[in-house]
């Protein structure tokens, strides 16, 4: 089971975030001072949002405006995810995302068709990368942090940009959390009982407070998201996490 969190960059400039992902890592390691490192991790991202059908009306009866409500594409790869494939997430307006797998070599491929061959269907928002991303095991939970940038295709120039800091956090339901890492995690004992979801939950939760609570993140906002509950441990596990970092990936408001 996975929890994100996106600690958002005030400035968009990237320091802003390298300082927060710096923070985070000292204070991760200060708390879990047996945390192993692991693989660097890293991810790619590309949203589009479908084009308004020419007629649609821009009021209602009334004559007051309408928002048409728009169904995204996303196109995503994460490395901890799945190193060899990449996943497309159609998310309509309301109700859950579909989303299906393509091998990773033909991720750019997918991209360029999207762009410009059905340039009248699909509308380029943002484009998004995580490289070197730190990995950490702590305990029975897994740390993966890393500073967002925002990519910039074609002629455009600038600054390189950052949207913010993401905190993958997860652990396995039903795990037993008795290792030698358990005492940082010891307000979460539960003895011999069998590990539930409402207490995987709260593993993370607790987690998460450690490594945060005391750290100067600046006038950043938290948001979170969690894996849906009804696909862990499930076939659709993957599906799952795929649609809850893309929610987090849209950035929007």
């Amino acid at each position: 089971m996975d929890r994100l969190y996106f600690v958002s960059n005030p400035s968009t400039s990237l320091d802003p975030s390298l300082s927060i992902v710096n923070t985070l890592v000292q204070s991760l390691e200060n708390t879990f001072p047996t945390a192993a490192r692991q693989s660097p991790w890293s991810l790619q991202y590309r949203a589009f949002r479908d084009t308004i059908p020419p007629g649609t009306p821009s009021t209602d009866a009334e004559g007051k405006p309408t928002q048409y409500a728009h169904t995204l594409q996303h196109l995503f790869h994460l490395s901890s995810l799945e190193p060899n494939r990449a996943f497309i997430c159609i998310q309509p307006p309301s109700g859950t995302g579909t989303v299906s797998a393509i091998p990773l070599s033909q991720q750019d491929a997918h991209a360029s068709l999207v762009r410009h061959q059905f340039a009248a269907l699909w509308q380029p928002r943002h484009v998004l990368a995580l490289q070197q991303g730190a990995s950490y095991t702590a305990g029975i939970c897994t740390v993966q942090i890393g500073e967002l940038r925002a990519i910039r295709e074609g002629p455009q120039s600038g600054g390189i940009q950052s949207p913010g800091v993401l905190i993958c956090i997860s652990t396995i339901v039903g795990a037993d959390n008795s290792d030698e890492n358990t005492d940082t995690l010891n307000s979460l004992d539960d003895g011999d009982e069998e590990v539930d979801f409402e207490y995987a939950q709260e593993i993370i939760r607790d987690c998460w407070r450690q490594i945060k609570d005391g750290q100067d993140l600046g006038k950043s906002e938290i948001k979170q998201v969690m894996m849906d509950s009804e696909y862990v441990d499930d076939i659709d596990e993957k599906d799952a996490a795929v649609r809850m970092w893309c929610e987090v990936l849209r950035l929007r408001g």
